[in-house]
């Protein structure tokens, strides 16, 4: 009789281990965590904000480019941090020429992120204000781009032209942050 008690011990104690063990995907599933944003020169935000929502958070703000010239230009500086955002070395540079039509560009990085403006960017850029609604970028094109991008904490800056005139620029800083996500199990217990 014992040795049944035991059994059945055993039986529920291990089964709700290797559940509750197997109901996780044993992959990293990753997230954005924005750490801050801040705007330069010509360019002013307001009512900045990050969210989360689930397991994702956004940026909130209101934008306002406080000047005439028309951007056309964007060249994005990449820095890639140390796992505690303290030493930074330089990455990479990316450069849009013709802005407005990369911007409106499908399932690229920073499509979820130009997708979030109100009213929507209008080429050249010239409007005065935007609402930023839930910002972030799409992270599996990320890391199809850059597997280990998980290992870093990223600066990005983007500064903004009207052909050779600098009109302002931004600092965006943020990781990724792996979690394992739980199975909807198939079993009614």
């Amino acid at each position: 009789m014992a040795k049944i008690i035991k059994m059945a011990f055993y039986l529920i104690f291990v089964g709700a281990l290797v559940i509750s063990v197997m109901s996780y995907n044993p992959l990293l599933t990753y997230t954005l965590r924005f750490k801050k944003m801040q705007v330069f020169h010509n360019i002013s935000m307001s009512d900045y904000k990050i969210d989360r929502y689930k397991e994702g958070e956004f940026i909130n703000a209101k934008i306002k480019i406080n000047s005439k010239e028309l951007i056309n230009k964007l060249i994005a500086v990449f820095y890639r941090c140390d796992s505690d955002g303290i030493n930074c070395e330089y990455f990479q540079t990316w450069t849009f020429s013709n802005v407005c039509n990369q911007l409106k560009e499908k399932n690229q990085v920073w499509s979820r992120f130009s997708d979030a403006f109100d009213p929507p960017f209008i080429c050249p850029i010239n409007k005065v204000s935007y609402q930023i609604k839930n910002a972030t970028i799409d992270v599996e094109a990320a890391l199809l781009l850059y597997p280990l991008a998980t290992d870093y904490q990223w600066k990005v800056n983007p500064k903004f032209y009207s052909d050779d005139i600098f009109v302002g620029s931004a600092i965006t800083e943020f990781y990724f942050f792996g979690y394992r996500k739980k199975i909807k199990s198939i079993l009614k217990l």
